[in-house]
This record gives C-alpha cells, structure tokens and sequence, in this order.
C-alpha cells in the first residue's frame, strides 16, 4: 500500500513520454487508467478507515472472542523508541538494496559520475541508506529530541 504513493508521478512521467507521440487514444488510455487507480485507492481507503464496523460485520472478525481487556503499561519513550528503531529499519531495509542495484549499474556503464543518469540515484539511497541505520542506532537520542520538542511547544 506505501507503494502506492508513487502511482500519480508515474502518471505523469508517463504522459509526458506519451505525449511525446501525439496520439489522444494513448493519452486517454492513461488518463482513465490513473482515474481508475485512483478510485480504487479512494474506495479501499473508505473501507478500510472510514467503514471499519461494516467490515467487521461482513467479515465476522468480532464472532468467537471473549471480551478480556488487556492493559499495556508502556510508556510512552519505549513505544517512540520502538518505533524509531522500525522505521529506521524500514528506511536502510528499502534503500540498501537500490543502493547496490544502482551503484553496479553505475560501474557497469563505467560513466563518469558527474556525468552518470544513475548518480542522483545513488546519493538519494545513499542518504536514505545512512538516515535508515542512524535512526536504528540513536534511537534514544531521536526520542530525546522529540520528548524536548513537545516539552517546548506545550510551554509555549
């Protein structure tokens, strides 16, 4: 579903190499196809946010369980810590591979680097791939900053 964010500047890279060949079929063709996708998106967020109960109810999910309640005494540093750490995670687990994928490409082209188309590339998974693993290893600090800011708005 986070992939989902690339959908609409897909479209638009892709209307411009269309629209390179001058046929009004081809661009309907993807403006219908956006429309559609994004309809999709839209409906599923509906069901999925905004009509949870009806869902629930279609899908039995509240059928077969007891009522416990279940109370959680975390505080609120180690879920802002966990958190960091599993975004941080997140982050170096999705960049590292394109990291690699685009640094062989770079030495297989064996351009200069100024020069190269994939070199953008590189320095943005580079600086996710680093931004990824600082956010698993100063996670406390992360949160230590976050706990100072808030301190800072709420005073104000």
């Amino acid at each position: 579903m986070l992939g989902s964010v690339t959908v609409i500047p897909q479209f638009f890279l892709t209307s411009i190499s269309v629209g390179s060949n001058k046929t009004a079929e081809n661009f309907a063709l993807v403006a219908a196809l956006l429309l559609l996708t994004i309809g999709i998106y839209i409906f599923i967020l509906q069901l999925f946010v905004f009509k949870t109960s009806w869902l629930i109810d279609k899908l039995h999910l509240d059928k077969g369980f007891d009522e416990e309640k279940l109370d959680l005494n975390v505080q609120l540093s180690t879920v802002l810590t966990v958190t960091t750490i599993v975004l941080g995670g997140l982050m170096f687990v999705d960049s590292l591979p394109q990291l690699c994928k685009q640094t062989f490409k770079f030495f297989q082209e064996g351009d200069i680097f100024s020069e190269s188309p994939t070199s953008g590339w590189i320095i943005f998974h580079f600086v996710n791939t680093i931004l990824g693993y600082l956010l698993m290893t100063n996670s406390k600090q992360v949160v230590e900053f976050i706990h100072k800011q808030t301190a800072t708005q709420n005073d104000n």
